[in-house]
């Protein structure tokens, strides 16, 4: 079969059409086929996307990846085993992946899906293109093949280890990709990184369609509807998948508009309904509930208290004073109500604390806790919600 070339005029990242040809022409021998390609390459001026100037076709690709050359053993290598718990690492810092249902399309021989399935319990399925991977795939224990019969089963993650650099029809590839995916579900992604040009590069070869670096994949992805949760880069000499630069991300399908799109203003402004709003509208009845509390702290003398003085009817309850424990903020009157510091919380004895601070909750509850106060205490991210 000789492949069908298209000329490419567009970016695929960003869809626009600032193209300069690289004047770098290169010729692949591809073994599995006996065959000679060569193909050159682009850059996109815009997001400095930079790949091939001409794409094979769909059938000439599918018929190379039936017949994949790449080397597939049973028994992972300690190399691939240190490569599975980098990786798992990084999904557990971010995620609780436990039990979860995990697709990975691109599996390889599988040591990535039954280090997930043997350390975490997940139950593990994967999709492969090569004939001789879904026949090593098979020989798995756990791993199940996502074939026809199972299109449509909801993933909780779906795994792409050095797969997305080898997809031509990007936008179409992950639109599909949330059609599999389950809600509060997440995308990995892991890429070589094409951020610098230097010696930890990886080489220019004849699967990889596209070479991203850190900003073009994001703006491919949000354009798509997706937000990245998570980065991590890296450079491991004995990686399995490549010793040079690689990119690690996840992702979350979200309901952002994407780049360029005017619904952004409408989708502000329901946010700051949503928050601020709602906090302002928890406050409000908080304190105008019959029967409710009698005395009220505020914590700490934060721009949030600020707020919700000014946008709520926060300043008519009994507000016993603000508290905290900068020294500078001490003896301060905001809106008529005094700064002291947190140890006269103990003398005050409020019947509630509204706790107007996101960053430190846990660590100024068990300093009430310490101090051996009595009070309900009521954060803010509980008033959101």
């Amino acid at each position: 079969m000789n492949p069908n070339y298209t000329a490419i005029e567009h970016c695929r990242v960003c869809g626009k059409d600032n193209i300069e040809n690289l004047n770098v022409v290169k010729s692949y021998y591809l073994m599995n086929l006996n065959q000679n390609i060569t193909v050159s390459h682009k850059v996109c001026l815009d997001c400095q996307f930079i790949f091939q100037g001409e794409y094979v076709g769909d059938s000439f690709l599918e018929f190379y990846y039936k017949s994949s050359p790449m080397l597939r053993r049973k028994d992972p290598t300690e190399f691939e085993i240190d490569q599975n718990v980098r990786q798992a690492d990084f999904l557990t810092r971010h995620i609780d992946i436990y039990g979860i249902s995990v697709l990975e399309i691109g599996a390889a021989a599988g040591a990535f899906l039954s280090h997930l399935n043997n350390e975490f319990s997940c139950k593990t399925y994967f999709n492969e293109l090569s004939d001789e991977a879904v026949s090593v795939l098979s020989l798995q224990d756990g791993l199940v093949n996502y074939d026809d019969t199972l299109r449509g089963t909801k993933m909780d993650l779906v795994v792409l280890r050095h797969v997305l650099e080898h997809i031509f029809d990007l936008d179409g590839f992950l639109n599909y990709l949330r059609t599999i995916l389950s809600n509060g579900s997440h995308l990995f992604v892991e890429v070589p990184d094409w951020s610098w040009l230097d010696s930890h590069t990886d080489p220019l070869i004849f699967e990889h369609l596209n070479q991203f670096n850190t900003n073009n994949l994001i703006h491919l992805m949000k354009r798509n509807g997706w937000q990245c949760e998570a980065l991590e880069k890296s450079i491991v000499a004995d990686d399995p998948a490549t010793p040079n630069r690689v990119q690690r991300m996840l992702f979350v399908p979200n309901d952002v508009p994407v780049l360029s799109d005017k619904k952004i203003v409408n989708k502000f402004s329901e946010f700051i309904e949503d928050t601020y709003g709602k906090v302002n509208s928890a406050i409000n009845k908080l304190i105008s509930k019959p029967g409710g509390y009698e005395t009220i702290a505020l914590y700490p003398a934060s721009h949030l208290i600020f707020s919700a003085l000014n946008e709520s009817k926060l300043a008519e309850a009994n507000i016993m004073g603000i508290f905290d424990i900068d020294i500078k903020k001490h003896g301060k009157v905001i809106k008529g109500i005094e700064v002291f510091p947190v140890e006269k919380l103990i003398e005050a004895s409020p019947s509630l604390i509204l706790v107007f601070s996101m960053a430190y909750e846990r660590e100024i509850r068990n300093s009430f806790s310490k101090m051996g106060l009595t009070a309900d205490v009521i954060s803010i991210t509980q008033l959101m919600e």
